[in-house]
């Protein structure tokens, strides 16, 4: 009898060791999904959230001067914008660039609009703004 018991008791010591091993597994694994899942997130409303702006900054008044009449971002609480702008200027060959802020305006500007989330992720979109 006093062998059984032991035994018993070994068993039941080697089962409980391995289901606390595969709760705190299957703990740990839920934990990366909920931490990914939010990631992604983050990183899709802040994809709308700059493209929203992009938009919004296309459809305003092109602006020659953006420093003096700078173009105006949507308000996102948690988002702050900003953005350069460079300009395009035909007589410029490779290797030199064709876009930049020393340039005169010449009716097409490349803005860089960077966003940054309330958790400092950022995302930066480049897109050209025609004069009409």
């Amino acid at each position: 009898m006093r062998g059984q018991r032991g035994f018993t008791l070994i068993e039941t010591t080697v089962a409980v060791a391995l289901m606390a091993i595969i709760v705190v597994s299957i703990l740990s694994a839920l934990s990366a999904v909920t931490l990914a899942a939010r990631r992604h997130q983050e990183g899709t409303t802040i994809d709308l959230v700059t493209r929203r702006d992009a938009e919004f900054i296309k459809s305003q008044t092109y602006s020659a001067a953006p420093k003096a009449t700078p173009y105006t971002n949507i308000a996102v609480a948690g988002y702050s914008f900003s953005y350069q702008v460079l300009y395009y200027d035909p007589t410029q060959i490779a290797p030199a660039p064709q876009f930049s802020s020393a340039y005169a305006d010449n009716g097409l500007q490349e803005l860089i609009l960077t966003a940054t989330g309330p958790t400092n992720v950022t995302e930066t979109l480049d897109f050209l703004k025609v004069q009409p």
